[in-house]
């Protein structure tokens, strides 16, 4: 990778890095806020820095004066071993704090000091698509409630929210395409992406460090904070279920609703494979506030026109609220023969 492109990569992920503090003035509406930031390069590694300064606050980058700038130009101006223009792109958040910099000009356009990062090595400067990178940043954002977020699922349960979404690779995206977005992404295997709307408020902290991922199309989203300390939640659970189809030979595949502790409303995936009395699978429940996921155990009879399943839901991983979940529930599944009249039930502790 040329060291363009590799600072380039580093661009969207340290956007907004000022210390924690005071919140900026005037107050500044960030959601879908366009702005653009310049990074600046100097010294050589293992003793370089990268000074970041962004448009937030100041002005919303007009486009004639952002395309006016010549990266190539102003790195000689300033004496710089480079200079990566990044951007434009929209902020997703409804409010940040932060204590921000020195304001200055470049070209007539005017921008304020956010961060100054050292560079130690050069894979400092890679951003590979779909790999956390952890930055050092102080700053809050705080998503309200009722707001529509945009979140990456990895397979390990770590959950990745929308931080901005980029207009650099395609400079038609907006803001209103998004909760289409995961049909373009090219997701690596074991990752979905989903869209929601939060009941409650949003807040990501980042207390010295935040970790970060970006998609295929350089938009950029902060993971949630994982739980240090895991509590016991009761399980309480029902819903109703129909088969979907049939993945593979003795396989079903059930879909349904389901309701109560500590999901709320959401929506359940179960696929069971039948042989010898015995049904055994998967499941995946995935409710506002996060999804849950692990395996199913269960022993089934044959009455007349229905089928009664009885056995263990053993959950495995989640994500949002519901990482880490771990724990092995009793369940219940009963159906008519022809899998349209499921209801389920789930009940029992689990630890997260």
């Amino acid at each position: 990778m040329s060291l363009p492109r590799a600072i380039g990569a580093l661009a969207a992920a340290v956007a907004l890095l000022a210390p924690a503090g005071a919140a900026a003035k005037p107050p500044i509406d960030f959601h879908d806020a366009r702005y653009c930031e310049i990074l600046v390069l100097t010294g050589e590694v293992p003793d370089a820095t990268v000074t970041v300064f962004n448009t937030i606050g100041l002005n919303d980058c007009p486009p004639a004066k952002w395309e006016a700038i010549d990266a190539g130009s102003l790195a000689s101006e300033l004496g710089a071993k480079a200079v990566i223009l990044n951007g434009p792109r929209h902020f997703l958040m409804d409010s940040a704090t932060g204590n921000p910099g020195p304001v200055r000009s470049f070209d007539g356009l005017r921008m304020r000091e956010v961060a100054t990062i050292p560079i130690r090595t050069a894979a400092e400067l890679v951003q590979s698509t779909y790999t956390e990178r952890t930055i050092a940043r102080h700053n809050t954002w705080t998503w309200e409630a009722g707001r529509r977020v945009y979140e990456l699922l990895a397979p390990d349960g770590s959950n990745y929210v929308m931080q901005s979404y980029s207009q650099i690779r395609d400079p038609s995206l907006t803001i209103g395409q998004l909760r289409s977005l995961g049909g373009r992404l090219a997701l690596p295997t074991g990752w979905s992406y989903r869209t929601r709307v939060l009941k409650r408020d949003l807040t990501l902290r980042a207390h010295g460090a935040a970790t970060i991922v970006q998609d295929d199309l350089t938009n950029t989203y902060q993971r949630l904070p994982r739980r240090s300390t895991a509590e016991r939640h009761r399980v309480d659970v029902a819903g109703v279920t129909r088969t979907t189809g049939s993945p593979a030979p003795q396989t079903l595949e059930d879909q349904g609703t389901v309701s109560g502790d500590p999901f709320g409303d959401g929506t359940v995936d179960v696929v069971v494979k039948l042989a010898d009395g015995q049904a055994t699978g998967t499941f995946r429940i995935d409710a506002d506030r996060g999804s849950a996921f692990g395996t199913v155990a269960m022993t089934y009879v044959i009455t007349g026109n229905e089928i009664d399943f009885t056995g263990t839901a053993t959950f495995t991983g989640g994500t949002g609220e519901y990482r880490g979940i771990t724990g092995d529930v009793p369940a219940h599944d009963h159906n008519t023969l022809d899998g349209q009249n499921g209801t389920i039930t789930l009940n029992g502790f689990v630890d997260y």
